[in-house]
């Protein structure tokens, strides 16, 4: 199959490949049935990424043009008659039990974003960055994690924060440290979000909150819907809990929210997965119109939102407020870190929560670690306090 493509062209070379196998099919040059070229052979063929070939392919399955069968590749499915209704060919009508019993087979090709296992797999990649600590020919892009610098000024905090005698001899509150909840409160209201220190719940990183959300949310066989592509240690949190991903092609703007709706009708997932700020891998952050339409279908749906904006504070510009702050109806919770921006090793994050899901998401931490470490909490605490984070920032951005 030979797709020309204009790459000086506007409009993205995913939705290029669409619009021209799109035109075969309704030419009749490919009919009822007939197999698409593998994903692996049209990428070499056009000589784009495998992902731009996958987005092309999710968009003409959406469109209802093509099928997936798992193992076996994409097929023509059905064409458009002349009154502009879509029509089956070559198929048999299936009974309502049928249609009842099917799966979607929506994207069914992200196996090779999310591989459950092998080399690529997130505990895989995780392992292999610990081993390659201390080579000095080797370069680790695979996590984003704060430059080392001002060691001896966290050497100092530090040392200040642990004065406390008692430090390690008291057990804390699962949502964490008052004083530090009052902190981020304080971070986050610069950021446009409003927030009490009993909506937030500290964390040991933001992994666990999303781990922690996914337990409470999430039951085996539900449908989540995730951008794509999207960080890969929350695919591997779903896939642990069994959940059905559904994955909204990236475009300049943000997720494809034409498909979000058309999803949220036929599957009516459980949740929204989203990173607005900076996302993770493509680095988007979307505009205050995106944010207002995708909290707005959300609702329209009564869908859950999970908002991961762990790099936000390392916005070089002014951003738009989270979604978060938009919520007027407890649907969105807001993930936070300071693994990005002060020290991985330290494993403080956050989620805020508002209203019916705070109080049980509590519980649910409480049974979980009964909290983190105060002593991370502590120079935390003391960093903050002390005004070196927002020089770091600076520094960071810089």
């Amino acid at each position: 199959m030979k797709i020309l493509i204009d790459r000086q062209a506007q409009q993205p070379i995913y939705l290029q490949i669409r619009d021209r196998i799109h035109h075969l099919i309704h030419n009749g040059h490919l009919s009822a049935d007939a197999q698409l070229p593998s994903i692996r052979s049209l990428a070499q063929t056009v000589k784009v990424n495998k992902l731009t070939v996958i987005e092309a392919y999710s968009v003409l399955e959406a469109d209802g043009l093509v099928r997936a069968k798992p193992g076996a590749g994409y097929f023509v499915n059905s064409f458009i008659n002349s009154s502009g209704q879509l029509s089956v060919v070559g198929e048999t009508q299936t009974t309502d039990a049928e249609k009842a019993s099917s799966h979607s087979h929506f994207n069914p090709a992200q196996e090779v974003m999310m591989p459950s296992q092998g080399k690529h797999s997130f505990p895989a990649v995780y392992y292999a960055t610990l081993a390659s600590r201390g080579h000095p020919d080797v370069v680790d892009l695979s996590r984003g994690e704060p430059h080392p610098f001002g060691e001896d000024d966290l050497r100092r905090i530090a040392r200040r924060a642990m004065k406390s005698s008692d430090l390690f001899f008291r057990q804390a509150h699962p949502k964490g440290d008052v004083f530090l909840r009052s902190q981020i409160s304080q971070i986050l209201l610069q950021q446009g979000l409003d927030l009490s220190p009993d909506n937030l719940t500290v964390t040991s990183g933001s992994m666990q909150a999303l781990s922690l959300l996914s337990e409470h949310f999430i039951a085996p066989g539900d449908w989540v819907i995730v951008e794509a592509p999207t960080y890969h240690g929350f695919l591997s949190v779903l896939q642990q809990r069994g959940a059905q991903i559904i994955g909204i092609p990236m475009t300049p703007q943000g997720m494809n929210l034409d498909l979000l709706e058309q999803y949220l009708e036929s599957h009516r997932p459980k949740l929204i997965y989203t990173i607005s700020t900076l996302h993770n891998p493509t680095g988007i952050t979307t505009s205050l119109e995106h944010r207002q339409k995708l909290l707005a279908l959300a609702e329209s749906f009564d869908c859950l939102v999970i908002e991961d904006n762990a790099y936000d504070p390392l916005s070089f510009g002014p951003t738009p407020p989270p979604i978060k702050a938009l919520d007027t109806s407890d649907r969105v919770i807001y993930v936070g870190t300071f693994s990005k921006t002060l020290m991985l090793g330290l494993r403080v994050g956050y989620m805020a929560i508002t209203g019916k899901h705070n109080n049980p998401l509590t519980e649910r931490k409480l049974l979980h670690d009964f909290h983190i470490s105060n002593a991370s909490q502590a120079i935390v605490k003391e960093y903050l306090a002390s005004g070196h984070y927002r020089r770091r920032l600076k520094h960071i951005r810089t």
